[in-house]
């Protein structure tokens, strides 16, 4: 993800089961995408673990794992012991799991970071605690092939060379990615029962003004439901106004080669001066500029409409759990893009003392379906029940509303949930294979020799964005004093840079 979409998305939008995380937002057809997909359509299979049954002659060892969590569960403490008793058993390691939430990740990381904390696997990604950013700080250890070869062969056959290539840092790889939707379908997710009783044609909507008459009707008629809810974190989805955001880089889908600066574009003016409409008529939630967590009104039923940058296939079930037990409608805005395996990776600290035994334990959570439902969805008959042998229903209100498989591991591995179809798992694989490539694809930014105006200008989107892309702040007023900011701290250094990078890219694989 660029940042994040609405409170929901960044937890569920990377589709709360399977999403890619991703809004790192193209392209080349579809006929040239099959070769090019990092699938290859080979999803682990579940099978036994690293160390077999010979778990008991390793070494006892303790790892310590940051990753992020949207609402750090209640039961977190149950689960991680029912974990570990399966780690030590498997791999005779016991591991500390601390979930930070998704508002506090970025900072928190940053400072553990900088702190030099005794800790060995880190959850990392292209849109929160970036990964290339921490490469070239150091903090990650390079994982080489003989690594992969010895400790998670599983892993490494299961995504191909462009995959690969695509966690490349200089030509180095510094992360394991999750095997999961490696693509984005931006659009709306929609409460069914909105669609249905005002007789709404989805198929018409391209852009955000396209909702503008469901919006209308509910805001008229039914009080107490918020048409379009927002968080402070709110992007907007490029591709409703002809972009893309990929690699670090805005741009036009007319012409991928050449970076633009966002904030100079008439389409950010259009997308910041209707939001600023919406709010006016009370379209969003009126909180949207401070609110971190969209889940307790989503929970409530009383949010119509959120946006969401992936719409994974065969999430909808999960997602009717999250908007109050009510059924969504999925609205695609733009065809599937391939965007990449790094909205979602696992990294090793650069001097874990056990970076063997993390690699073994990443390569239980792509093999070992037990472990890794464990970790997803909680203890059976506490958190979720069974309702056929790969399917589930999650327990209300049971303590462990985890469900982000996309974290951990191998999403093929997790149980389905109830109402999502039983293919939802070769859906997922073939749409990793069929999706448009973009043309910027493999590119990434190195933000290095900008890291100093890159910092700046991060301040002061924060400043700004919120209010801004929620409408709570009046874009005619605010919208100048931003971009000219942005000026002065290094806007302009930065676009000229990224640029350059993308020439020499495309020069060096022949792309002009």
């Amino acid at each position: 993800m660029k940042k994040w979409t609405t409170g929901l998305t960044a937890a569920l939008s990377l589709g709360l089961i399977l999403s890619g995380c991703g809004n790192n937002d193209g392209g080349n057809n579809a006929a040239s995408s099959a070769a090019a997909s990092p699938s290859a359509s080979n999803a682990a299979s579940p099978s036994a673990s690293p160390a077999g049954d010979g778990a008991a002659s390793l070494e006892p060892v303790k790892l310590k794992w940051y990753y992020v969590q949207f609402g750090v569960p209640q039961d977190q403490q149950a689960v991680s012991e029912a974990f570990n008793e399966m780690t030590k058993k498997l791999i005779n390691t016991t591991v500390e799991l601390v979930p930070i939430d998704g508002g506090d990740y970025e900072n928190k990381l940053n400072t553990i970071v900088a702190a030099n904390d005794d800790y060995d696997l880190v959850w990392t990604s292209s849109w929160l605690f970036k990964y290339g950013d921490n490469v070239n700080k150091g903090a990650f250890m390079e994982i080489t092939d003989e690594m992969l070869d010895k400790y998670a062969p599983t892993i490494k056959a299961s995504f191909s060379e462009i995959a690969w290539n695509d966690v490349k840092v200089k030509g180095k790889r510094y992360a394991i990615p999750n095997f999961q939707t490696f693509t984005k379908t931006p659009g709306f997710v929609i409460q069914k029962r909105f669609v249905d009783k005002y007789n709404f044609d989805t198929g018409k909507v391209k852009t955000y003004a396209d909702l503008e008459p469901l919006l209308a009707q509910i805001k008229q008629n039914e009080p107490g439901v918020t048409p379009f809810a927002m968080n402070k974190d709110q992007t907007r989805l490029s591709e409703a106004y002809g972009m893309q955001w990929l690699g670090g880089v805005d741009y036009r889908l007319s012409d991928p080669f050449t970076a633009i600066d966002l904030l100079q574009t008439e389409e950010y003016k259009t997308h910041v001066k209707l939001m600023k409409s919406w709010h006016d008529k009370g379209y969003t939630n009126a909180d949207a500029a401070t609110v971190a967590d969209l889940k307790p009104l989503l929970a409530s039923g009383n949010a119509a409409v959120v946006q969401d940058f992936t719409l994974a296939p065969g999430s909808e079930a999960g997602r009717k759990a999250d908007f109050g037990g009510n059924e969504v409608v999925y609205v695609p805005i733009a065809e599937p893009t391939f965007t990449g395996v790094t909205p979602t990776m696992n990294a090793i600290n650069y001097n874990s003392k056990h970076a063997d035994r993390a690699l073994m334990l990443l390569e239980l959570l792509n093999t070992n379906a037990d472990l890794f439902n464990l970790l997803t969805f909680g203890i059976e008959g506490k958190h979720y029940n069974k309702v056929a042998d790969n399917t589930i229903k999650i327990v209300e209100n049971g303590g462990y509303s985890n469900n982000a498989g996309w974290i951990f591991g191998n999403v093929t591995n997790g149980y389905l949930l109830e109402g999502q179809p039983a293919d939802t798992w070769e859906r997922v694989k073939k749409l990793n294979e069929e999706a448009t490539v973009p043309a910027l694809s493999g590119f990434n930014f190195n933000s290095e020799n900008v890291k100093a105006e890159m910092a700046n200008m991060d301040a002061l989107f924060k400043e700004y964005s919120p209010g801004l892309e929620t409408g709570t702040i009046d874009p005619d007023k605010y919208l100048p004093t931003y971009a000219e900011k942005m000026k002065k701290v290094g806007s302009e250094t930065v676009l000229q840079e990224k640029q350059k990078q993308i020439d020499e890219w495309a020069k060096a694989n022949g792309k002009k």
